[in-house]
């Protein structure tokens, strides 16, 4: 399942950003099954091909999904460029654990022994609270962007927004099976033995969701429909109304309401707040302080109510 994502990926014509970052991320995911099923059967030249990208999966996947979010409902330039301090953590793992630890196993140097003090292990278990503490801030990033689609755009579903929630709400699952089952091992020894099999079964349900919907709904894994469009976040600001200012609303309101009624544009599947805005005459930000201020609603949910009550 993991392959055909990657050779999905690849196969699209005009790649942009965020469908190159999902190959990245669907690669180290694609390393991280295969290290652990060699782990679990010895194969001992195929646990070491994949142990540097499985080592410093925990620390590049965090960013790597922030990343994501950003690029998806952003337009921002040089935007990898002003991103990639958050892959230092990473890089230090790579060079003074990842290689030298695949090293050590191999030479058993001993100005490489290091790599297996308790400190250095301590300082892996680390890993995973920066990972968490990507996956929250990804998470924050996306519902803010969430409600910020619904003030611009008329034609969105759950899935749209719900496509990235899944991948960050996943992981942060894989994190809750690893945590739980390594408080386990503190007290059932025995149980060592299941945790790689426990990991991945969570991997592959997960990845299967992710799959099933990259193939069945394009816009969520290829949501190409929000590349080249910058969005607004409506205001949450709900300082009382002077009176001039209702008054401008409250016209406002009832020319909307006039070509809502009339002139039905809630008909154009594609509608957006900019169009809408153009066919009252006003601005974008005058015509979302309306509605998110005055109305108290957003566009989405104003023009899909027209089209329920129109159908």
């Amino acid at each position: 399942m993991i392959i055909s994502i990657i050779l999905l990926l690849f196969k699209l014509k005009n790649k942009k950003l965020p469908q190159r970052i999902l190959i990245v991320f669907f690669s180290f995911t694609l390393c991280v099954a295969i290290f652990s099923y060699a782990n679990l059967h010895n194969l001992v030249w195929l646990f070491r091909l994949t142990f540097i990208p499985n080592d410093i999966s925990v620390l590049v996947i965090g960013p790597l999904l922030y990343l994501y979010v950003k690029s998806l409902f952003s337009v921002e330039k040089n935007l990898v460029r002003n991103i990639l301090w958050h892959f230092i953590p990473a890089t230090l793992s790579l060079l003074f654990i990842a290689i030298p630890t695949l090293i050590y196993s191999i030479l058993q140097l001993e100005i490489l022994s290091y790599v297996v003090s308790s400190a250095t292990i301590n300082i892996i278990k680390l890993d995973y609270i920066h990972l968490m503490l990507y996956l929250i801030l990804a998470l924050q990033s996306t519902s803010k962007y969430g409600k910020a689609l619904k003030g611009n755009y008329s034609n969105l579903s759950k899935q749209d927004v719900n496509w990235v929630k899944t991948m960050l709400i996943g992981t942060l699952a894989i994190i809750a099976v690893y945590l739980a089952i390594s408080i386990y091992e503190l007290l059932y020894i025995d149980f060592i033995w299941y945790q790689e099999y426990l990991i991945t079964v969570v991997m592959i349900i997960l990845i299967s969701y992710l799959g099933y919907y990259g193939v069945n709904q394009s816009k969520i894994l290829f949501p190409d429909f929000l590349l080249n469009k910058r969005v607004i976040a409506p205001k949450s600001n709900r300082t009382p109304l002077s009176g001039l200012k209702r008054q401008e609303f409250e016209s406002l309101k009832q020319k909307l309401e006039y070509v809502l009624l009339n002139q039905k544009p809630y008909l154009d599947e594609d509608l957006t707040l900019g169009k809408l805005a153009e066919q009252l005459s006003v601005k974008d930000k005058e015509l979302s302080m309306l509605l998110n201020q005055y109305m108290r609603t957003y566009f989405f949910y104003l023009i899909n109510k027209y089209r329920v009550d129109s159908f």
